[in-house]
Formats: structure tokens, C-alpha cells, sequence
């Protein structure tokens, strides 16, 4: 399965950048977009880099809000 990667706004960077991480140099989040639709257990790298699906396409003007992913 490929990914892509999309840069996030500095909006989110300076959200992310505060919150705790998953692990060594990422966190996984929930993905709010504008639409409704919420992206679970998607992967943030450095707080700036979201992972994406192959099948998932997304631009940073359709999120609406990232949160960390809780158990």
C-alpha cells in the first residue's frame, strides 16, 4: 500500500508542536475535515508531515481540525 504526504498549514504545526508525541518523532491523530468525514490513526511526522492513503486525497484547505488519536 503507497502513501503520500501532504505538508500541513503552520495553523496545525503550532497545534501539533505542543501536543505530547506517539512516539520517537510522530503522533497519530484524528483528521476532522470540513466534510464531516474523520480520519482515524493517520500519522503525523515532526508535526508538519501528514501521512496519507493512496486512495485518500485531501488538500490542507479541507481540514477542518487535528486532534491526537486516544485509545
Amino acid at each position: 500500500m503507497d502513501t503520500r504526504t501532504l505538508k500541513l498549514p503552520d495553523s496545525f504545526i503550532n497545534i501539533l508542536i505542543d501536543l505530547p508525541e506517539s512516539g520517537m518523532g510522530y503522533q497519530i491523530v484524528k483528521v476532522i475535515l470540513r466534510s464531516g468525514v474523520i480520519l482515524h490513526r493517520h500519522k503525523v511526522l515532526n508535526s508538519e508531515i501528514l501521512m496519507l492513503e493512496e486512495n485518500e486525497n485531501i488538500h490542507a484547505k479541507d481540514i477542518e481540525r487535528i486532534e491526537l488519536e486516544t485509545n
